[in-house]
């Protein structure tokens, strides 16, 4: 089966019996990222390729009449034009919510999206899959910034989240 690193999109080759039902943690031998793979029926699942990133995400959590249930901030781990995959150091709320980001010119921008699944990690720290809603038009624009702001404060680093 091949695999590809997260971080710098290298292709490897990997025999997939080697791959446990929950997935292995594989390290990239030209990067040396650590990321989690899964067996080819469960990987081929997604419909959208996963980017590694790392942006501070204020969150809105609204239930069905739009009354404010909870809000805070999370780290982004990985995006995709699908929705991402959010840490926070407490537990989300099933709900609608509103994801929000501020780019280098400090300007916000932000998506609705609504939460798939929230668990507590090995770490201690949630772990919550979010799917965007809004139209492809809207979602690529906001994946798209996110990226780019990632990838501009990595390069200038202004951010002062952990790799």
């Amino acid at each position: 089966m091949e695999i590809s690193c997260q971080s710098c999109q290298s292709k490897f080759r990997l025999d997939p019996h080697l791959i446990k039902p929950n997935g292995s943690m594989v390290r990239c031998s030209k990067c040396q990222t650590v990321f989690r793979v899964f067996p080819a029926e469960l990987s081929d699942r997604r419909k959208f390729r996963r980017i590694k990133t790392r942006n501070l995400i204020a969150h809105l959590s609204v239930d069905d009449n739009g009354k404010m249930i909870s809000q805070g901030l999370g780290k982004t781990l990985d995006i995709s034009k699908g929705g991402m995959l959010l840490e926070t150091p407490y537990p989300i709320p099933a709900a609608r919510l509103s994801l929000m980001a501020v780019d280098k010119d400090s300007v916000l921008f932000e998506i609705k999206a609504e939460l798939v699944y929230c668990r507590k990690s090995a770490h201690g720290l949630y772990q919550a899959g979010i799917k965007f809603i809004g139209t492809e038009v809207q979602v690529i624009n906001y994946v798209t910034r996110l990226i780019k702001e990632y990838n501009f404060r990595k390069k200038t680093l202004d951010i002062g989240l952990p790799q």
